[in-house]
């Protein structure tokens, strides 16, 4: 019996654990004009693009995301969230939460920011590194 209750909290731990990776992995990530077309509308989704215009850098945030292959192609974005450090025009996002078809709008439960030349210069840096490691005997 001592051994039989620690062995049955351990495996509804790792099965708590599996479905917890489960859930979270089962996000489905789309570009803006993939989200536009409403195929997941009301059920979490992460959206990339680019930050457009942008109407409130203050809480909640409103800012528009654009397709990175189609500008033309545009989502309005609302997020009762703080603005990012990295928060600018043309920087790379992608935002988790709900499309709503009726409003238009773009709900964002997270907004993830990364600025462009910080990783274009790492991307520099670690280029150069491997071009260097292949002249050495």
């Amino acid at each position: 019996m001592r051994i039989v209750v620690p062995g049955l909290l351990i495996l509804a731990g790792l099965v708590g654990l599996v479905t917890l990776g489960i859930l979270e992995g089962g996000i489905p990530e789309l570009q803006v004009h993939e989200a536009l077309e409403g195929v997941h509308p009301g059920r979490p989704v992460k959206v990339h693009g680019l930050i457009g215009e942008i109407a409130s850098d203050r809480r909640p945030l409103r800012f528009t995301v654009l397709d990175k292959k189609d500008p033309e192609s545009r989502m309005d974005v609302v997020a009762d969230r703080t603005r990012p450090d990295t928060f600018q025009e043309t920087y790379d996002v992608a935002v988790l939460g709900t499309w709503d078809p009726q409003a238009r709008v773009f709900r964002a439960d997270q907004v993830y920011t990364k600025c462009p030349s910080k990783y274009e210069a790492e991307d520099k840096r670690q280029t150069g590194a491997s071009a260097g490691d292949r002249g050495s005997p």
